[in-house]
């Protein structure tokens, strides 16, 4: 699955963004990958995110989401702090921005 520069490996658990060496990813970081690369461009509702994760019978919180999304900008982006890539939307949920052009 590819979104821009972003290319996501399921399978292997990986992503590699531009030419850049593959990162490694958990389960779980990928399937939330996974849903903000379907959607890129587009802001995924918190619940949309939590059920798409953990399924409906998982322990998905919203503390676990945002510690999830800790750990993948982390990996992911270059200022983890103010992120290109994985944007929060206040009150909304996420959006992946695979230009790397974040809106502000």
């Amino acid at each position: 699955m590819t979104a821009g520069p972003l290319s996501l490996d399921l399978e292997g658990l990986s992503l590699v963004i531009a030419d850049a060496p593959p990162v490694r990813l958990t389960k779980l970081e990928a399937r939330l990958l996974q849903i903000l690369m379907a959607n890129a461009g587009h802001v995924v509702g918190t619940e949309r995110l939590l059920v798409h994760v953990w399924g409906r019978r998982g322990s998905g919180d919203r503390q676990l989401l945002k510690q999830l999304v800790h750990r993948l900008r982390h990996k992911i982006e270059a200022d983890p702090a103010d992120p290109r890539y994985l944007t929060t939307e206040s009150g909304a949920g996420y959006r992946l921005t695979a230009s790397g052009d974040a809106q502000r």
